[in-house]
């Protein structure tokens, strides 16, 4: 199984502030007059998240709703020691699919949903890397490319990664969307897991 969102970004906050800092910096010839500019926006600290913040999730679906507001999961296996609950999304037998990821199951046929404390925490889609990217500007805009197969978009509240790579005759896409709230309480609850072992 695939690492999970958050191990994509080990450098990705790091380069972020390091280009708002030097982007951000006053001109020394400027006046007291031209110094005083309004406060940076969530759309200027994160000019490729505003539509990840607006949805959240994704369509159909925000983050921190129980799995009871899915119509059909599976749960897989879960390994020791893991606190979050990874569901398939199965489908409903004989129901005509709904929402773009249903609707394109064919093309799409990996939808996997995390659960954190019974709170949808991150998704992923893998499958037709043509179809999934075409989706993935399409609800969170066009992302920041991070060389030729991978883009990012990062909010306030959410992030998202879509990623490509050759596969068989083709190419595989994967798109990840998260909730940057519940990614922080996973680390947390990690930590004081991680303490209370280091106590005993």
């Amino acid at each position: 199984m695939r690492l999970p969102l958050y191990a994509y970004f080990p450098t990705l906050a790091v380069l972020a502030g390091s280009l708002f800092s030097s982007c951000s910096s006053a001109d020394s010839n400027s006046t007291p007059e031209t110094q005083a500019v309004p406060p940076k926006t969530a759309a200027v600290q994160f000019p490729f998240g505003a539509k990840v913040d607006s949805l959240n999730g994704i369509a159909g679906h925000t983050f921190g709703q129980p799995v009871s507001a899915f119509p059909k999961m599976r749960l897989l296996p879960v390994s020791p020691g893991e606190l979050t609950r990874t569901y398939s999304d199965e489908g409903v037998a004989g129901a005509k699919a709904t929402g773009w990821f249903g609707k394109h199951r064919p093309q799409v046929p990996t939808q996997l949903y995390w659960f954190l404390d019974n709170k949808f925490s991150q998704f992923r889609a893998v499958g037709d890397a043509a179809t999934l990217r075409a989706e993935a500007i399409y609800l969170l805009g066009p992302g920041q490319a991070q060389g030729q197969y991978q883009l990012f978009w990062e909010g306030t509240r959410a992030r998202a990664v879509f990623s490509e790579q050759a596969r068989g005759f083709g190419r595989e896409g994967t798109l990840d969307v998260l909730s940057k709230p519940l990614e922080a309480e996973l680390a947390a609850k990690k930590q004081a897991l991680l303490k209370a072992e280091n106590a005993q």
